[in-house]
């Protein structure tokens, strides 16, 4: 585990300085936030840094799998399996939630104790390259961009006619139910996204 990545737990605000996008990290949401189309958004998350950091320590250390989900599976690695849950769950609370909460006027205590399944998703050209168009099983959906070092790729929403294909360190939000969408294909290279399939906490 490299120590950059788990250094929140000594020092949260100098940690957010190195791998927080300025803005997001200063808790700006009004400055940073910009709507992309209709209930879609984006703002900036993390630094490169953080990217090039997670990148790497999925690629050392997890194993990527193709059968986790039934319908329409990703290859992909769950943040948990990486030892990042904590971490990540860390970001989502401090950064992510507010500013669904703040975009969508989401109140009460079910809100503030939303959970997640996270996970590393790899889209490449030599394999799994696209994803179907699928409904996320979610409240809403954060979706990072980890690079761009790649060619084509992107989530598509067709109804709104929108492509969102972040560039690195950049977040998307959408609502889950009324978003179908999925994975343009690669066409060169590898793409790295987190994604996160939010739920408010049952009653």
């Amino acid at each position: 585990m490299n120590p950059k990545l788990q250094a929140y737990k000594l020092d949260g605000e100098a940690w957010s300085k190195k791998m927080i996008a300025r803005g997001t990290r200063d808790k700006q949401w009004d400055l940073v936030v910009e709507k992309i189309g209709p209930e879609i958004y984006r703002f900036p998350l993390f630094t490169e840094e953080f990217c090039n950091l997670t990148i790497e320590h999925a690629e050392k250390e997890g194993e990527w799998t193709t059968a986790r989900h039934e319908f329409y599976p990703t290859t992909d690695i769950l943040l948990e399996d990486l030892k990042l849950k904590d971490m990540y769950d860390y970001v989502l609370h401090q950064y992510c939630h507010p500013i669904a909460r703040h975009i969508w006027g989401l109140e009460g205590t079910l809100w503030k104790r939303a959970t997640s399944e996270d996970f590393i998703a790899r889209y490449r050209d030599t394999d799994q390259s696209a994803l179907d168009i699928h409904h996320d099983h979610a409240d809403y959906t954060f979706t990072v961009g980890l690079n761009t070092d790649f060619k084509g790729g992107g989530t598509w929403f067709p109804r709104q006619q929108i492509l969102a294909n972040p560039k690195a360190g950049y977040c998307t939000l959408f609502p889950s139910v009324t978003h179908r969408h999925g994975g343009r294909p690669t066409t060169e290279g590898t793409r790295y996204i987190i994604v996160s399939f939010v739920k408010k906490e049952m009653e």
